[in-house]
């Protein structure tokens, strides 16, 4: 829970008007409006996902809202980023987004930052916000938001889509995980970028109204059930995973190093991966795991590989297989990065010993 001053704050009879629907909720009440109204949320990048959630937050009554992009709107963005019409074609997103968010409620005060978050600026805007809401698409723009909220102590919400998966997850709150404890930067994710892929609109639509859902929560003191997890929807089968994310302190991080040499996660080639395999010798000390689907795995899959979905890694049984295969080199395939993280992450917890391979 935000616990700023609130007794200097009043609502406008208006706007008592306006949030009657929010005040007659327990968990809201006038007391809650009053957190909302006095918040500060940044909201970097004004796409598909930044775009639902400011409109709901600045809906809901929060009081000031930052955005932070430097793009222009194209014909191409319209199906997912719905603030925008065709009437704004080739303006500046963040002035458009404020335009029409103070149409939605001239309450919220809307800050634009008209430029791109990097190392010179990030901590300069970041100190002033509350709540922090990733809602870009690349992996170096991620951890310039992951290292500056680490510093000045900023909740920090992530979130991210591929086609029709999306990703949730809260950092840095009371002092838990970090978006570099599921992403390390030493593994160079640059390569991986989300403009590569295609996007429906609704993924992008649900994934921001969850990331705003969350801010609100934080701000009104709900239960927060995904705290220590990241989330992860496939809106084409409709299902939800939930992945607990396991925090080591500098202390742990320090002890395991002291006494282990060997890495817990590695990347590997695939080049580096057929020449193992051009000896039975050699085949024998390898197991290459695909974690991806089964439809997936039967399309196309890696000679030798076994085929052990990613949900499968929650059952006991699996960690037992690996760990008695753990005299052999256990290599993890999977034609998306996020989800060969995420299983490495949940091996290293269990002290196995991977490699991943590096599409």
């Amino acid at each position: 829970m935000l616990n700023p001053n609130i007794k200097p704050t009043n609502l406008t009879d208006q706007e008592y008007i306006l949030y009657a629907k929010h005040l007659i909720i327990n968990e809201v009440g006038l007391e809650g409006q009053k957190r909302l109204k006095k918040a500060k949320i940044l909201i970097i990048g004004a796409g598909g996902i930044g775009c639902p959630s400011m409109l709901y937050l600045a809906s809901c009554g929060i009081g000031y809202i930052g955005i932070i992009d430097d793009d222009f709107i194209n014909v191409s963005n319209l199906n997912r980023q719905v603030l925008y019409n065709f009437h704004n074609i080739n303006q500046h997103k963040v002035i458009s987004a404020k335009k029409r968010l103070k149409c939605i409620n001239p309450y919220c005060n809307v800050i634009t930052h008209l430029y791109k978050i990097n190392h010179k600026n990030a901590s300069e805007i970041i100190q002033y916000y509350d709540i922090i809401l990733d809602a870009t698409d690349n992996f170096e723009t991620r951890y310039i938001i992951d290292n500056y909220c680490y510093k000045l102590h900023k909740i920090h919400i992530y979130s991210a889509v591929k086609k029709f998966n999306s990703q949730l997850s809260i950092f840095n709150y009371k002092n838990n995980i970090r978006y570099s404890n599921i992403y390390s930067p030493n593994i160079k994710l640059s390569y991986n970028n989300c403009n590569d892929e295609g996007i429906l609109g609704f993924v992008t639509g649900h994934i921001g109204i969850l990331q705003a859902t969350e801010t609100i929560k934080i701000i009104l003191g709900l239960n927060l059930k995904i705290n220590n997890y990241l989330l992860i929807f496939n809106l084409l089968d409709t299902s939800i995973q939930y992945k607990k994310i396991y925090f080591h302190n500098i202390k742990e991080k320090i002890k395991i190093k002291a006494h282990n040499t060997k890495k817990l996660n590695y990347f590997i080639t695939k080049s580096k991966i057929k020449q193992n395999y051009k000896y039975k010798k050699q085949r024998q000390n390898l197991i290459i795991v695909d974690i991806r689907e089964s439809y997936e795995f039967s399309k196309h899959y890696m000679k030798y590989a076994i085929n052990i979905p990613i949900v499968k890694f929650k059952l006991k049984k699996t960690i037992y297989f690996l760990k008695k295969h753990q005299d052999k080199k256990i290599i993890l395939y999977c034609n998306t990065a996020y989800r060969s993280l995420l299983v490495s992450n949940i091996c290293k917890y269990y002290g196995i010993y991977n490699y991943i391979i590096k599409n």
